[in-house]
């Protein structure tokens, strides 16, 4: 695993794929002491998104093996599901709302920031990133 290929946008991006694909485990929903953890309800479809998006961002961004420019197609697929996330975390936002909810609606959002973010940049060749020219700059 060869984490500092990343740009500061994609790092963002694994790490609230991570936070939300946790966040799924824990409790969502808690009245009068009974709780309800994230997978028994919309926790699932967040997770499904982060296991896809995980999956999407680990090969584009040549994670392991090769190095690898992500296509626009795949930063869009990101940013997609990326946005979804956030809204599942939006709409079930409630007054009984706990940590499980709270971290995927805020994994969602920063997760939103470095895809969209990412999909600003402009695309650096494998020379330019050898000759250390900052994507960012």
């Amino acid at each position: 695993m060869r984490i500092e290929r990343l740009t500061t946008p994609q790092r963002i991006s694994a790490i609230a794929i991570v936070v939300v694909a946790l966040s799924a485990f824990l409790p969502w929903v808690s009245i009068f002491g009974i709780s309800a953890i994230g997978i028994e309800g919309d926790g699932l479809i967040t997770l499904v998104f982060a296991i896809g998006g995980g999956i999407t961002f680990a090969v584009t961004t040549g994670l392991f093996g090769a190095e690898r420019t992500p296509g626009r197609a795949s930063q869009i697929a990101l940013l997609v599901l990326a946005i979804l996330t956030a809204l599942i975390g939006l709409v079930d936002m409630n007054g009984a709302a706990t940590i499980g909810l709270y971290l995927t609606l805020f994994g969602g959002i920063a997760w939103v920031v470095g895809a969209a973010w990412q999909l600003t940049l402009k695309p650096v060749t494998a020379e330019a990133s050898a000759e250390g020219i900052d994507p960012l700059g």
